[in-house]
């Protein structure tokens, strides 16, 4: 047996012949790894202060650049435990608040709502029991907890309190001076996990906050995670519990921040893409992977947090329902958000992250398609890519001649997010570092101490393209052109930070006017909240799924060609 100790703080241990990745993850370290421990993603990284550091695989020394391998730079998932071990681990997963905040404009008519009661036990009425007073207000009550703790409410011949109510039944019987119930609304992404606290009393956000799905440590997208739950028997378990542990995590810390016990939260909304949705449920999302990618289900649940999370008792969640196996509930919410299904315009939905979904409404109708657009835009397979964390390049440009960069924290550069890329592109196309193939005209790019490299830049051509092409794909469907939009709403975290400009300057975008892009944030978190706070909504939701049609592009012969036609720029 072994000992790795990993900075100051951890010890762990492993026997001989192990590999570093899977102990690290086995003992809860988070360190990401894109490829899924493949060995070509290059984000493992550690550094070795202590044992067999010298000993590289020939894979390595090709990954790594001299001044790494000078350092004692190691992937974990290429080092073999030999010998006792100390390291650093370069890149952990990262956490961080988000504070943008969402406007948004809705009744207050709420899933789950508050009354209080006070009935007197009057001896005249020996035919009535104590569930009857309550039942009188047209309420049911089915829990057995509840009618068992009946009797404790009765004070001074009166039977009062406050009941909690889900429509038309008691969900939960509290004390009389129960003023506020919560909700939480989470949106699961690929690479990130939102979580947002609601006063369901007042329709006002307590808090919001977001970390990095701790899944990444088992592959960039999705495709990595359906592989890993179809090539290790227990790897939906701990998909499964990683994501439940850290969202029950989010929600507790959130409650205890601002001072509200997780008893007081009573309802939650769920959106995400199938696959991560699939998982949050514990359903195997296997079939989504192999064709004709057919999901185990696309319906909407109502289901209880009991039966998921430890902590949180008393909620009722809501999942929002799916298109397809690679359409989910966040895009649903975004249309819901946006109302897109309920305006007369010509809209476009482009929600771009970790996957590239589109929706396209036109005369009443939604089109939609999902693009392998890989997750270049959030970090991921970009040499010394990250998301938008302190230490991230977040903008790129010229100024008197000179490359000039703003650095999310106003630290020293680690990285750059997807934003930050784009920008940089633009940039080199503007010095003419870059033809009109690609191709570099030198080995590397360097933004401060951060290089963009050939192979970089041809995971950004391959993800744009996927993007614009199916653009072109929906609106051939539809008959229309790009003059035929009134609206193209841009969606996801990377849109929060981009540069439209230099998003249509690198073809990521269409040429189309500036005035007719929004900005729109993350609406796939801003329809899970509305939705909380107004239950007439979970019917706009359903009638949503309907009026969608889903464009599949794995076998599209017009998809490939516009592929390869939008591969170089603008």
């Amino acid at each position: 047996m072994y000992k790795i100790r990993i900075g100051k703080d951890k010890l762990i241990y492993s026997e001989k012949g192990e590999n570093l990745l899977r102990v690290l993850r086995d003992n809860n370290v988070s360190v990401p790894s894109i490829c899924n421990g493949a060995g070509w993603c290059v984000k493992c990284k550690v550094r070795v202060l202590k044992g067999n550091s010298l000993t590289l695989t020939e894979e390595e020394k090709r990954l790594l650049s001299e001044e790494e391998i000078k350092n004692n730079i190691r992937l974990a998932c290429h080092l073999t435990i030999e010998e006792d071990l100390e390291i650093e681990v370069l890149e952990e997963i990262s956490t961080f608040n988000f504070s943008k905040e969402i406007e948004y404009k809705t009744s207050l008519n709420p899933l789950v709502n508050l009354e209080r009661f006070r009935n007197k036990i009057d001896s005249k009425d020996i035919d009535i029991s104590y569930i009857e007073y309550i039942e009188k207000r047209k309420y049911v009550v089915r829990n057995l907890e509840i009618v068992r703790r009946l009797p404790s409410f009765l004070k001074d011949g009166y039977l009062e309190g406050t009941i909690v109510v889900l429509d038309n039944e008691v969900i939960d019987l509290r004390e009389k001076d129960l003023e506020k119930i919560y909700g939480f609304a989470i949106d699961i992404g690929t690479t990130t996990l939102v979580v947002s606290l609601l006063d369901i009393t007042t329709g006002k956000r307590v808090g919001v906050k977001m970390e990095i799905n701790p899944q990444v440590s088992y592959g960039a997208d999705v495709l990595s995670r359906i592989n890993y739950v179809m090539s290790d028997p227990h790897g939906l378990f701990v998909l499964w519990d990683l994501l439940i542990s850290k969202l029950e995590d989010m929600i507790g810390s959130l409650c205890k921040e601002k001072d509200i016990s997780v008893n007081d939260v009573y309802v939650g909304s769920i959106v995400g893409n199938s696959i991560m949705t699939h998982i949050f449920l514990g359903v195997d999302p296997s079939s989504i992977g192999v064709f004709p990618f057919t999901p185990v289900f696309k319906k909407s649940f109502l289901i209880s947090s009991k039966d998921l999370f430890k902590s949180i008792k008393n909620a009722k969640i809501y999942t929002f329902p799916l298109i397809s196996g690679y359409i989910g509930g966040d895009i649903v919410s975004g249309i819901l958000a946006l109302g897109m299904h309920r305006k007369p315009e010509n809209s476009l939905l482009i929600d771009i992250g970790t996957n590239g979904e589109i929706v396209l409404k036109h005369d009443n109708k939604l089109f939609s398609c999902a693009t392998a657009a890989g997750p270049a835009f959030e970090g991921g397979n970009i040499s010394q890519g990250m998301i938008a964390v302190s230490g991230a390049i977040d903008h790129v440009w010229i100024e008197d001649g000179k490359v000039k960069y703003s650095v999310i924290g106003g630290t020293e550069e680690k990285g750059i997010t997807g934003s930050g890329l784009v920008d940089a592109i633009a940039v080199m196309l503007d010095l003419e570092v870059l033809d009109k193939t690609g191709r570099m005209r030198k080995n590397e790019f360097n933004v401060g101490k951060v290089r963009i490299t050939q192979k970089d830049i041809r995971e950004f051509q391959l993800a744009k393209s996927a993007i614009r092409a199916g653009i072109e794909v929906l609106l051939n469907k539809a008959d229309i052109t790009y003059e035929d939009l009134d609206r193209i709403y841009v969606a996801g975290t990377f849109g929060n930070y981009i540069n439209l400009e230099n998003a249509i300057k690198v073809g990521l975008l269409p040429p189309i006017e500036i005035k007719k892009f929004v900005i729109s944030g993350n609406t796939a978190l801003m329809g899970a909240e509305i939705l909380l706070l107004n239950k007439e909504l979970i019917e706009e939701a359903e009638e949503i799924i309907k009026k969608v049609k889903y464009i599949d592009l794995s076998l599209s012969s017009e998809f490939q060609e516009l592929f390869v036609k939008f591969i170089g720029w603008g």
